[in-house]
Parts: structure tokens; C-alpha cells; sequence
């Protein structure tokens, strides 16, 4: 074939003198290599692919099918035309690739950045994606993904996302993103999402963080045998809010409703021991349907009521404001009732499911005597018929399912 580069002319493309040399390919002439440093316009007008190597410090315009092999760094490729059947090999490092549409194999190169790109990408460590839309990466640890959406990305460890919706990602440890929704995730260990929305995240270890938590589930894909996908090893955190209706499932949670949500919602699976789900404002709820024994916790701030069920664990609740508590089917929960100057209404709805079950009374500086006084002057719900203990002036404890205030023992009560 005959090298076209010795069709070159030079010309001068703008104000500030930067020269620009063109190739034109045809089916003559349909191979060629970029002299260093030097800035090109190529187009093919030939009927098959040309193949253009481009080596260091280069600037080019691509028109046309032309096949690409970048061998060396610092050159910045800008297709002004490319379909789905371009190919692009890089070998090279710290190019830069704009409006590129087919399939790239990089994977031997690191610190290379694309542009709008999409169509399969396979590229090394430490890779910028800017706007990839459509897109199946393949992409080395330590990559960055800007802006990106509707596309598949697989990635190596400490990997950040900017924003990415409605794709699916899977990640290796240490990954960081800032806002993902609409999409299918899975990371590994100690990552963490700053807002997660509308999404399904499964975890690969433990210590994984979410900030916002909202209409999410974690965990949660069922298998075809009807059993959970993930066991969801270690320990899942949500520190900020959650928002909407949530799933969690795995062995350790860690949880905080926050104020953005007075009526959020989570569902948890939990199987391991030590869980703890804190609420916040409003009228929030969280429902346990696991083994797993969790502690409830109601804000010392919340003006509204917190709703907590316990699964078949010991569960334990704290009731810092007012708190609506179902222990469930574990043999023995505990229910601690926290004396605060705003006091507080409190209904325990299934007291008498186990024997074991105790009623901790903290803070009130109650006596033995104090706790006969309060035993023998209950009052009864007009709603479920269940007993109203007035622990002080401020604060009062429905047991729904105490039909019958003689059958309460002292024995089922802690003060402290």
C-alpha cells in the first residue's frame, strides 16, 4: 500500500498561526503514521477503513472510517465523524479522545481520557470518561467517571463516580461516588455513595456507606430459588437521611433517618447481631423481618412518633420522644423508656408476646415504691382497651395488648 503521507499540505486553521497538515485517504492510498508533534486534519473518502498510526504530541480531526493505533502519549484525537465499527488500540498514555463511537482497546494503557464517548471500551488504570452515554467500560482501577449515563461499567478498586444514572456498575473496593440513580450497583468494600436514588445496590464486603438513602434497595435481589442474591457480609451504613421507601438487607446495619423525610420508610432483613436504626423527625417507620437483633432508636428532638417493629431477635428499643414499638417474636426484648423534659407518649402493641419481655424506666429516679404507685394507678385506652402507665406528668406508656393492669409484675420492670 502506498503511505499517503506524502500527500500533506499545509494550512493554516486559525488566528493565533497553528498549522494543520491534511491527509485524505482513498482506496489507493490507506495507511499512514502521524509525524510527532505535529496537528492534522484526516479524512477518508475511500470505500474500507484506513489505518492511521499517531505517535507523540499530536492533534488530529478524524473524517471517515479510519482505524486508529495510538502508540505514544500527549495527542488528543477529536473524531468529527466515527460509527460504531471505528476501532481504536492505545498503547500509549495521557491522550485524550473526543466524540468517539465503537470499540477501544486500551487496557495496556493508563491515564488516557474520553470525551462523549460510547460503544465498548476497554481501557487501564487511572481512565477519565466525560459524558459516556451508551457505553459498555471495561476500565483499570482508579478510573473517573464524569457525567456519565445508560451505560455498563465495570472498574477496578478506588474508582470515582461523579453523577451516573440509569446503568449498571460494578465496582471493586474503595469506590467513591457522589450521586447514582436509576441503576443497578455493585461494590466493593468500604465504598461509599454520597445520594443514592431509585436504585439496587449490592455490596461485596463490608463497610460500604450511603449518605441519602432514597427509594433504594440494598441487598435485596431475590435469586430464582426465592432466597436473597447476597448474603450482604459486614457491615452497611446510611449516615445522613433516608428518604422515600427503602430496602436493606445483610448481616450489620447501621441507620439514620435524618430530617428530610418526616415519612420515610425502611424495611431491613437483618441476620447478624449489633444493628442500629436511629430515627429522626416526623413520623417515621422501620420494620425488621429478620433474625437479627436490632436497637431502636427514637431522636430526643422528634415532635412526632416513630414507629419501630422487631423481627424474631431480642430487639432492643429506646424511646428518647415518642415511639410506636412492636417487639415481635424474639424471646425477650427490651423496651427503654428515657425520661426527657419534652416527655413523651409511647405504645408498646405487643408486650405480652414473650415473658421475657422488659420495660426499662431510665432517668425518671424512680423508686420500688414509685413503680407500685404508677402500677396501680394505670388508666385504660378507649381505643384497644389497653392499660396507659403515667410514668410522670410528661410521659405515658401504652401497653396495647395489657388487658388487665393486676397482670403486671414489677419483675418486668428495670429502673435506672
Amino acid at each position: 500500500m502506498n503511505n499517503k503521507q506524502d500527500y500533506e499540505v499545509t494550512m493554516v486553521s486559525n488566528a493565533s498561526g497553528n498549522a494543520y497538515k491534511t491527509i485524505l485517504f482513498d482506496d489507493e492510498n490507506t495507511s499512514t503514521n502521524l509525524t510527532s508533534g505535529q496537528s492534522y486534519i484526516v479524512q477518508n473518502i475511500g470505500s474500507s477503513a484506513a489505518d492511521l498510526t499517531v505517535w507523540f504530541n499530536n492533534s488530529a480531526f478524524i473524517f471517515g472510517k479510519i482505524d486508529i493505533a495510538i502508540k505514544g502519549s500527549n495527542s488528543t484525537i477529536n473524531y468529527a465523524s466515527s460509527t460504531a465499527d471505528s476501532n481504536l488500540t492505545i498503547s500509549g498514555n495521557y491522550n485524550t479522545i473526543i466524540d468517539f463511537s465503537g470499540t477501544v482497546n486500551a487496557s495496556g494503557s493508563i491515564k488516557n481520557t474520553f470525551i462523549d464517548a460510547t460503544g465498548n471500551l476497554t481501557t487501564g488504570a487511572y481512565t477519565s470518561f466525560l459524558n459516556a452515554n451508551g457505553a459498555t467500560i471495561v476500565a483499570g482501577a482508579k478510573s473517573q467517571f464524569i457525567q456519565s449515563s445508560n451505560s455498563t461499567i465495570t472498574t477496578g478498586s478506588d474508582s470515582v463516580f461523579d453523577t451516573f444514572s440509569n446503568g449498571t456498575i460494578n465496582a471493586g473496593i474503595k469506590t467513591i461516588a457522589n450521586t447514582i440513580s436509576g441503576s443497578d450497583i455493585t461494590l466493593g468494600r468500604n465504598s461509599s455513595i454520597v445520594t443514592l436514588t431509585s436504585s439496587s445496590l449490592t455490596t461485596d464486603g463490608t463497610g460500604t456507606t450511603v449518605g441519602a438513602l432514597k427509594d433504594s434497595q440494598v441487598n435485596w435481589s431475590i435469586d430464582d430459588n426465592g432466597d436473597f442474591a447476597s448474603a450482604g457480609y459486614g457491615s452497611f451504613y446510611v449516615t445522613g437521611s433516608i428518604q422515600g421507601t427503602n430496602y436493606i438487607h445483610g448481616q450489620s446495619v447501621y441507620a439514620s433517618f435524618g430530617n428530610m423525610d418526616a415519612s420515610a420508610k425502611l424495611i431491613v432483613n437483618v441476620w447478624g447481631t449489633g444493628s442500629t436504626v436511629t430515627g429522626g423527625q416526623g413520623n417515621q417507620s422501620v420494620t425488621q423481618q429478620g433474625s437479627g437483633a436490632l436497637t431502636f432508636i427514637s431522636a430526643a428532638s422528634n415532635t412526632g412518633a416513630f414507629t419501630a417493629a422487631g423481627g424474631t431477635g431480642a430487639d432492643t428499643f429506646k424511646a428518647y420522644s415518642s415511639m410506636q414499638m412492636t417487639g415481635g417474636t424474639g424471646a425477650g426484648n427490651t423496651f427503654d423508656i428515657f425520661k426527657t423534659a419534652a416527655g413523651a407518649t409511647d405504645v408498646i402493641k405487643d408486650f405480652t408476646a414473650s415473658a421475657r419481655n422488659v420495660i426499662g424506666l431510665s432517668g425518671f429516679g424512680l423508686t420500688q415504691a414509685d413503680l407500685g404507685a404508677i402500677l396501680s394507678n394505670t388508666s385504660v385506652d378507649s381505643a384497644t382497651g389497653g392499660t396507659i402507665l403515667h410514668i410522670d406528668s410528661h410521659t405515658t406508656l401504652l401497653l396495647s395488648d395489657v388487658h388487665d393492669s393486676s397482670s403486671l409484675q414489677a419483675s418486668s420492670f428495670k429502673l435506672s
